[in-house]
């Protein structure tokens, strides 16, 4: 009696193992659907936070001058004042202008006498 080859083949999937290759397999089923709801919609947005001010979206970029999506992520901090401070970053796949178009600011709001947040017109220190 010959013993056999040690072979990956030959060898049980672990758990963990299996995991990643679930979590790959979703991922690729998952990007298409993404696509393709960008380009009917031009936007995926998730807002949360005090007045719907935090927000994570990623959006598409269809210009005569540039192509690709951006994605944007605006942030609260709390205190006297609030400070919503957000990072524009952009993935082109053309640019025509050059240069690094990412962005980032910031804009203090306040709350009024009924309690809700208003923009001040100043931005962050």
């Amino acid at each position: 009696m010959t013993a056999q080859p040690h072979s990956a083949a030959n060898q049980q999937m672990t758990p963990r193992s299996c995991a990643l290759g679930c979590g790959l397999w979703l991922l690729v089923m998952v990007l298409p659907l993404v696509g393709f709801f960008l380009a009917v919609n031009g936007e995926l947005a998730w807002r949360r936070g005090p007045g719907n001010l935090e927000v994570d979206r990623l959006f598409l970029i269809n210009e005569p001058n540039a192509s690709g999506l951006g994605y944007e992520a605006a942030r609260l901090t709390s205190g006297e004042t609030f400070c919503l401070r957000t990072n524009v970053l952009y993935f082109l796949w053309r640019n025509e202008e050059g240069g690094n178009p990412n962005a980032a600011y910031g804009q203090l709001y306040q709350r009024n006498a009924s309690g809700q947040l208003e923009l001040t017109g100043e931005t962050c220190p």
